[in-house]
């Protein structure tokens, strides 16, 4: 299933379908859900975060070990794709912000797991 989130709106759609919108309820949650994104493969979780709201997360199947977030595979094709170089919060993680809410790429250092999560 191929996952898109288009940066104007903060809608998140699988196969052209909007499963949810950054800021508003899921109106059902999912888990695990498997997507490509970004060339990559993944699983899609639509939830309560804690202290974020709900949120969409794409956990990635790929491992990988970059310098920083901002070399890694997955912010590169981001940039490429859409033409936004999310910021870089610390040596994980780096923040892409959208009028409608935020992107956030994450690696762990010590597993090599891919993460981004789409906030409202």
């Amino acid at each position: 299933m191929n996952l898109e989130i288009d940066v104007l709106t903060g809608r998140v759609l699988v196969d052209g379908k909007v499963v949810w919108t950054a800021g508003e309820p899921a109106p059902v949650l999912q888990s695990g859900q498997p997507v490509r994104y970004l060339d990559l493969t993944g699983r899609l979780v639509i939830g309560e975060a804690e202290g974020k709201g709900v949120v969409a997360a794409v956990l990635f199947d790929e491992e990988e070990f970059p310098d920083s977030i901002l070399t890694s595979r997955m912010v590169k094709r981001f940039a490429k794709r859409t033409g936004v170089l999310p910021e870089m919060q610390n040596r994980p993680v780096a923040v892409a912000r959208f009028p409608w809410g935020l992107m956030e790429f994450a690696v762990d250092p010590k597993q090599g797991d891919l993460t981004m999560t789409v906030q409202g």
